[in-house]
């Protein structure tokens, strides 16, 4: 790939475990003062200068301003060097992919979203993905490319990089895809892979709204609903890497049929496949509609608009929905005991009453909230670019605490 930014893959991996403890502190918890540094690590401030050498000899840190002084000289504060090295993040989903180019504090800087529909197979989504990073790594003039981060809807096979048999996809032929491999060979970077839902919880709990908590739940609500768990500060991973754990909660032991051989999960009534197919059915009865005459069947967009305006039969669709969901979210939170709860995807955000009464629904089971410190977050900090980013997040971790990643 010719680009005007240097590809340069090996600037993470030589670094020594101690240089990458604080450089991941830096990354995670803010700029910081040597003192403060020394302080968090617990080392003597002459180990701390050791460590630190070799973060500046490669410019992964750098002086960003001093401090207010106490008495004596002003001290200098050490940032993540965010002009140097770039991170590329890929959430390929069912409805939509995406691409972003971010800095080493995660912070976007260019992105490109595009729907994914009948004609978007594996060759022609990664082609367009592939020819929007060279256009965007020409327009730099200097720095280097630390990775490829690539969140994606499961089942995958994670070590090797390959996405399996999705299911639900528009286009033909999702099934055995080597991601990893391709797009490896066709970059030449190192390519880190995972379902989307991990990619995004993680960087909500290392840069967004988690930050400092140990426990952090993420949901992401669209077609199926896909489940990001970390856990005493640890990705939780199934035995089959799947990313559906919450959806196939049940809640109604003699309810709807589900794929997966149970009945009454939560995906048979909270997805937006679910929704649409409820709406589909109070249509057929008959029910009250703001526009009888409006052709069938709405997309779920529609539907969330017209639920927002008060049409009684999406209105009510959509509330049902949210409770059953609702009602699944607190065991998993009496389960998991998190102190932050990120619904987000596209049902949540293009319905904000789904999030309202998803949320009350759970609040109603208080036993696992006597102390007040479970916060919930519609989109949490990332909102729709979780996963992108989420994504080049994998990428550092992936250096940075490895462990952590399961």
């Amino acid at each position: 790939m010719r680009t005007g930014v240097l590809i340069y893959k090996d600037v993470l991996s030589s670094l020594s475990p101690e240089a990458k403890k604080i450089l991941g502190l830096i990354m995670h918890k803010g700029a910081m003062t040597k003192s403060q540094l020394a302080k968090v690590a617990g080392l003597k401030l002459t180990t701390l200068n050791r460590m630190m050498l070799p973060l500046e000899k490669a410019d992964l840190i750098v002086r960003t301003e001093t401090g207010e002084s106490t008495g004596g000289r002003k001290p200098v504060i050490y940032d993540v060097n965010s002009r140097r090295y770039y991170v590329i993040g890929i959430d390929i989903s069912r409805l939509y992919s995406q691409v972003v180019l971010t800095n080493l504090k995660m912070e976007l800087l260019e992105k490109d979203r595009f729907d994914m529909d009948r004609n978007s197979s594996p060759e022609a989504t990664l082609n367009r993905i592939l020819d929007w990073v060279g256009r965007v790594l020409e327009k730099r003039e200097h720095g280097y490319v630390i990775g490829v981060g690539i969140g994606t809807v499961g089942p995958l096979d994670r070590k090797s990089g390959i996405i399996l048999n999705p299911e639900n996809f528009e286009a033909q032929g999702w099934e055995n895809i080597p991601l990893k491999a391709i797009m490896e060979e066709r970059t030449g970077l190192p390519v880190i892979i995972d379902n989307g839902a991990n990619a995004a919880v993680l960087a909500e709990t290392r840069y967004g709204r988690g930050k400092g908590m140990k426990s952090v739940i993420y949901l992401n609500c669209g077609v199926g609903i896909r489940t990001g768990v970390i856990s005493s500060g640890t990705l939780v991973r199934t035995i089959n890497d799947a990313d559906d754990t919450f959806a196939h909660i049940v809640i109604d032991v003699n309810g709807r049929p589900c794929r997966c051989g149970n009945q009454g999960c939560v995906e048979r009534y909270s997805s937006i496949y679910a929704i649409m197919e409820a709406f589909a059915e109070e249509m057929a009865q008959g029910r009250d509609r703001r526009n009888p005459n409006a052709d069938l069947p709405v997309s779920y967009l529609e539907l969330c608009r017209e639920a927002e305006e008060n049409d009684t039969t999406a209105r009510q669709v959509l509330q049902n929905a949210a409770v059953r969901m609702g009602t699944g979210l607190a065991n998993f939170i009496q389960l998991l005991n998190p102190g932050l709860v990120v619904l987000s995807g596209p049902l949540i955000l293009h319905s904000k009453l789904f999030y309202e009464v998803c949320v009350e629904a759970a609040k109603r089971k208080r036993y696992w909230d006597k102390g007040g410190h479970l916060v919930f977050s519609r989109g949490g900090a990332f909102e729709e670019n979780a996963i992108s980013i989420g994504a080049a997040a994998l990428v550092m971790e992936h250096y940075l605490e490895p462990e952590a990643l399961g």
